[in-house]
């Protein structure tokens, strides 16, 4: 790589003020959680991990942001990771010469030795090229990439019904018609009781779930308004409107920035015969598009082990992607 690049990008580390962070991050159209200082201090509560604030700059000016999270164990050994970054402003992602430089300067505040551990999941689109640059910023491949699905509601109503796949469509109909009653909670202040529908469905259906301490942490320091337009949103679609029935389904979602993250999902036998999920999802996703959220990252998605749940964000009409690997 020409030594011209390399001198002409630079991060520097936890300079500035929080809300001067915030108003960087929302500059991403493409937020990520694992970048937002919400989930940082929820992971400082949880596990013990000290954020660090990057500003990423190209001959001074600023050009993305990258949250490193690290801890320190027994005095000796240290744990860093980047997940879903780095970010890059305005959605201007830069050259891979640029990008080539930042992952060198972040192969040096990340070392991987036996005193060091490190793990990189970036934000980096799949592709030969992208793990070649990596390969030789001296990162390792160790683990696959992240895959998800992003839901652009920027598009009007009418696109965004359009878009979607047609039995996907034709359960949201039937459950339109269910008799279903929205409830949409800005302050999400029944999630113990998701957390607890969350974990029995992980139990039977052998899966890892996010702890409900992290979950009602993140919560927390999305509403305390650790940057612009931060928030939260639990959903909910009940049988009758006084609510005696129970839930048919419920969903939460975590806004940072100008984006949200639909993190937990759970549907009742009921629900799940009604279609009632893809209501919540629906109506969650017009709300979040009034509160001016303009792109909706709908989670994870895996056809091998998750068949089911890939389909159904698929069947959105949102656009797949998988980011180049897990390295250390």
């Amino acid at each position: 790589m020409p030594t011209s690049t390399e001198d002409a990008v630079t991060i520097l580390w936890n300079e500035g003020t929080v809300g001067e962070w915030g108003a960087l991050f929302a500059r991403v159209p493409r937020s990520t959680l694992p970048q937002c200082f919400a989930y940082a201090g929820a992971m400082g509560r949880t596990h013990g991990f000290v954020p660090r604030l990057g500003l990423i700059r190209r001959d001074g000016a600023p050009i993305g942001i990258v949250q490193l999270l690290e801890r320190r164990t027994l005095r000796l050994f240290h744990q860093r990771q980047i997940h879903r970054g780095p970010l890059w402003l305005d959605g201007v992602e830069p050259d891979m010469a640029t990008q080539e430089a930042v992952f060198r300067l972040l192969r040096r505040a990340c070392p991987d030795n036996p005193l060091n551990r490190a793990s990189l999941l970036p934000e980096l689109a799949a592709g030969p090229e992208a793990e070649a640059m990596l390969q030789r910023c001296g990162f390792r491949r160790f683990g696959p990439g992240y895959r998800t699905v992003w839901l652009d509601l920027s598009r009007g109503e009418d696109e965004l019904r359009a878009a979607m796949a047609r039995d996907w469509r034709q359960r949201l109909k039937g459950a339109e018609k269910a008799g279903l009653v929205i409830d949409l909670d800005w302050e999400a202040k029944n999630l113990p009781w998701l957390m607890k529908q969350e974990h029995e469905q992980a139990q039977s259906k052998q899966f890892r779930p996010m702890t409900g301490a992290l979950a009602v942490r993140i919560r927390n320091g999305l509403l305390k308004g650790g940057g612009k337009g931060d928030g939260v949103l639990m959903a909910a679609a009940l049988e009758d409107r006084s609510g005696k029935a129970g839930p048919a389904a419920s969903a939460l979602f975590y806004i940072h920035g100008g984006s949200a993250t639909y993190q937990i999902g759970w549907s009742s036998e009921s629900g799940r015969k009604s279609g009632a999920m893809r209501l919540v999802l629906w109506r969650a996703a017009l709300a979040l598009k009034a509160r001016g959220v303009g792109w909706l990252d709908l989670g994870g998605i895996n056809p091998d082990s998750a068949p089911g749940v890939t389909e159904f964000k698929l069947g959105t009409g949102g656009h797949a992607v998988e980011s180049a690997g897990l390295f250390r």
